[in-house]
């Protein structure tokens, strides 16, 4: 294993050892130091060009007097002068210390040694499969600072565990497993997410940060050209290139853990996640390859679905934050990103819709906590629907925005109407608004399965008339005898059928927005 000829002189700096003269290239490597005994013949030094000799200013004045090359520690007492000439121009180093010079190369090089050590232990950790927080646990003992993990969502992977932090970013970290809202807010207000997402070097910090008063090392590790991970370091005392040596080794082996994880810790590389965006934007395969293709990525075919759509996820830190907390809070549903929008797919095998609610319940909960706006479709019985219902889901977002507030006053409080949209109380809006465009999306609505076209091939299939029974009783504004006298039928018969109209259409009939709704089906159907 090489080193960096800085590395040394960030070691002697740390232990607290004068450096009179710094290499002149600090990047050239040595694989091995010794001591130069002042009674050795120069000629030992020769051809050993990765050893880093330490000597005295005698054992120094023999060699250049015998013209023999090589780099140099040139170890000086506390009362030696310097030299007036330091061989300028070489990479010879001068520090001033007590110890002698062979007791010194002794203590640098078990320092080497223990690093060789400590990066092998940490190889032989990954080929067994380790995860980060081995890694971070057994950097303890040699880099003596805290050291924080976090993926690219801004949520915890791993710390060093008996090393406590100390500053306020990172002990957040650690006790609640995320960043601090105000840690999100003051990194995108001074562009630190821009940098992050295209920083490749380790970036030192010994003043004080918008982020941290203390100094700390930071390293961005990328994976399949996305952003996964950000490696902190934060020490008590200055940075010093020893310190930046050992911590670059930690990165590289953290970064080759992190490739091995990396399909479990980020949204964006679940295994379905290209075939639900094939989906959403309706790349439909034929029926035997959506069978197939469903199957694979562990999604329904059919069975109850619903979709939900955000595009304010920033609100949360990012997207990928948002959608990993969908995951963890709600394992069985499926989520896709664009950008800032995050769609989450809501699928049951079965058709019972109290697995659906339940589903809700997590999904929304977590949205206003977040404060994050979302937009729900329709539910739907086949996975090929999903554009449709992507479409309705953006309809009711960008309408609620506009018009739920004209709801508060009639929502009950904690319902969570003011940040959840739904498609059915804001599709009317969207019928009438002038400037929509909408011939295209309604063609496409009354083409596809709602509640006219399943009460209409119920109807065909039974030999009822529910279809009409339902309009007649939209007309009169729920009246059953006004029913009953119109269309001739009992009054029983009416409240029978209408419980199996309520059955099909998904939703109680005494909810003004169904009722809405359906009204406004009839009048496009028309």
């Amino acid at each position: 294993m090489q080193f960096p000829l800085d590395m040394l002189t960030g070691y002697f700096l740390d232990q607290g050892i004068t450096v009179v003269k710094e290499p002149q290239h600090p990047r050239a490597l040595f694989s091995w130091v010794s001591a130069f005994l002042d009674q050795e013949a120069p000629a030992v030094a020769e051809g050993e060009d990765d050893t880093l000799r330490f000597m005295g200013p005698r054992a120094l004045a023999e060699l250049r007097e015998a013209g023999t090359p090589g780099r140099r520690v040139v170890v000086l007492g506390p009362r030696d002068p310097v030299p007036e000439v330091l061989a300028a121009g070489n990479d010879d180093v001068y520090v001033r210390s007590a110890l002698s010079p062979e007791l010194l190369a002794d203590r640098v090089q078990r320092h080497l040694m223990r690093v060789v050590q400590w990066n092998d232990q940490m190889s032989a950790m990954l080929e067994e499969g380790c995860i980060n927080q081995d890694l971070l646990k057994a950097s303890e003992p040699v880099l003596g600072c805290f050291v924080a993990l976090s993926d690219s969502t801004f949520s915890y992977i791993a710390h060093t565990p008996n090393i406590a932090p100390i500053d306020e970013r990172t002990a957040y970290l650690v006790k609640n497993g995320c960043y601090s809202p105000d840690t999100i807010r003051v990194a995108r207000e001074h562009g630190l997410m821009r940098t992050w997402e295209h920083q490749e070097w380790t970036a030192v910090h010994n003043a004080p940060t918008a982020l941290c008063p203390y100094p700390t090392l930071d390293r961005v590790i990328h994976q399949r050209g996305s952003y996964a991970a950000h490696l902190v370091m934060v020490s008590p005392s200055e940075i010093s290139t020893s310190q930046l040596f050992l911590f670059n080794l930690l990165a590289k082996k953290v970064e080759a853990c992190l490739e091995r994880h990396w399909r479990l810790e980020n949204p964006l590389e679940q295994s379905y996640s290209y075939f639900l965006r094939e989906l959403l934007t309706g790349n439909v395969y034929d029926e035997p390859q959506l069978a197939e293709h469903a199957k694979l990525h562990g999604l329904p075919l059919t069975g109850l679905f619903e979709l939900c759509v955000s595009d304010n996820t920033w609100r949360a830190g990012s997207p990928n934050y948002f959608a990993k907390k969908v995951l963890e809070s709600e394992p069985s549903c499926k989520v896709a990103i664009n950008g800032q929008r995050v769609a989450v797919l809501l699928c049951a095998p079965d058709e019972r819709r109290g697995r659906i609610a339940a589903m809700e319940e997590e999904v929304f909960s977590l949205a206003h906590r977040m404060r994050v706006e979302v937009g729900v479709s329709e539910k739907f019985e086949r996975l090929d629907e999903a554009a449709l219902a992507l479409e309705k889901a953006r309809i009711a977002l960008k309408y609620g925005r506009r018009k739920s507030r004209r709801y508060l006053a009639f929502d009950e409080p904690g319902t969570g109407t003011e940040d959840v949209f739904r498609f059915r109380r804001y599709f009317p809006y969207f019928a009438t608004d002038p400037f929509a465009r909408s011939e295209k999306f309604v063609a496409r609505l009354l083409a596809s399965p709602n509640p006219l076209s399943a009460l209409r091939a119920a109807d065909r299939e039974r030999g009822t008339n529910d279809l009409e029974i339902l309009r007649v009783y939209l007309h009169s504004e729920g009246r059953v005898n006004v029913v009953c006298d119109l269309m001739h039928m009992h009054r029983n018969t009416v409240t029978y059928r209408l419980e199996k109209i309520r059955r099909l259409v998904g939703g109680s009939l005494d909810d003004p927005d169904l009722r809405m709704y359906l009204r406004v089906l009839y009048l496009l159907t028309e």
